[in-house]
């Protein structure tokens, strides 16, 4: 059986923790195939793999002195692991990445590559798909097999739809794997995994040259320390409305307010409110969703919330499929009868 390889996602030489959750979708992986071979039932869920066999699952480290990190992942999860010294690599670019791992991986003929959907993998992974001439599915959520194989879901229409896609029959698929959908389970392994060293120079002409990373402030304590967050979404039509969900919000003791992303990026307000994925993962008693669709960038960042209430004029939006408590109508008009009421 052909391997599944996993791009581990390295930042500032520091192993990212999504990396251990594509090894658990990786374990998935193998674990519907081998139902699928068995003749058991095929339908897989999205959480911990209870499969611990780690054969058939090997893992790149790409980094100009990778052995470190290569010994943490085997060392925690005894898979074994490739440590590709890039010679030269002072910090990721998409064209080093391409061309050192599109020169590598056809050696070992994967049947998958698995790369986080993050800022890097969304950048790199389709460019390699393109020279390795395999598929690309891009912001996968869900994996599940029938009796023809493998499937693969992903949001799609804003997020209000999933599509489901069947590869080709033996070709190569390259994934990029939402963070916070599949459940990692890094500890320490009873046996560690192999590190083979493979080196590769870069070429010195490249068209991408790393200058420096500019680190925004972060500033989001105020949403990790509090107990209720009221967040924003579109669905308030205005900035001038912020001021009312802030207002709305300080009807909770400990509260802060948040909002998605795309508020933040229309300029709104500043990046210390935003939840999600590239912003601020939060787990407060209670969290309130004002006109907010759902992305699954934004649910991956208030997953872990104790309880859940949208409020939004569209049942089927995907934030309620995931509340405690729909109220379905207008956002601004409910607050406005709640503070009257108050």
């Amino acid at each position: 059986m052909k391997p599944i390889l996993i791009i581990a996602e390295v930042i500032e030489n520091i192993i990212r923790p999504v990396t251990w959750e594509l090894i658990a979708a990786a374990r998935m992986i193998i674990a519907l195939n081998d139902k699928g071979l068995n003749g058991k039932d095929p339908d897989g869920k999205n959480s911990r793999a209870d499969k611990n066999d780690s054969q058939g699952i090997q893992v790149i480290v790409p980094a100009n002195d990778p052995m470190a990190l290569a010994e943490k992942i085997t060392s925690s999860t005894g898979i074994d692991v490739l440590a590709l010294k890039i010679k030269g690599l002072v910090s990721y670019t998409s064209q080093v990445y391409i061309e050192s791992l599109g020169r590598l991986i056809p050696e070992i003929n994967p049947s998958h590559i698995l790369v986080a959907n993050t800022s890097q993998g969304r950048d790199f992974a389709p460019g390699l798909a393109v020279r390795l001439k395999a598929a690309s599915i891009p912001g996968v959520t869900g994996i599940r097999r029938d009796n023809e194989g493998l499937l693969y879901s992903r949001p799609v229409l804003d997020n209000t739809r999933n599509m489901v896609i069947r590869p080709r029959p033996g070709c190569v698929v390259v994934l990029t794997l939402m963070p916070g959908v599949f459940l990692s389970s890094a500890g320490k392994a009873e046996h560690p995994g192999s590190i083979t060293i493979k080196e590769i120079s870069i070429d010195s002409g490249s068209e991408v040259v790393h200058k420096e990373i500019l680190k925004k402030h972060r500033g989001d304590q105020a949403l990790k320390a509090a107990q209720v967050i009221v967040a924003a979404g579109r669905g308030i039509q205005e900035k001038e409305n912020l001021e009312l969900i802030s207002r709305f919000a300080k009807c909770f003791s400990n509260s802060a307010l948040g909002v998605s992303r795309p508020l933040v990026d229309t300029g709104w307000i500043g990046y210390a409110h935003q939840v999600g994925i590239t912003g601020a993962n939060v787990a407060p008693r209670l969290y309130i969703a004002c006109g907010i669709s759902g992305s699954s960038q934004h649910l991956a960042g208030m997953k872990d919330s104790d309880w859940v209430v949208s409020i939004n004029r569209n049942p089927e939006a995907p934030i309620c499929c995931h509340a405690d408590l729909c109220i379905v109508g207008d956002v601004l008009s409910f607050i406005h009868a709640f503070l009257e009421s108050e």
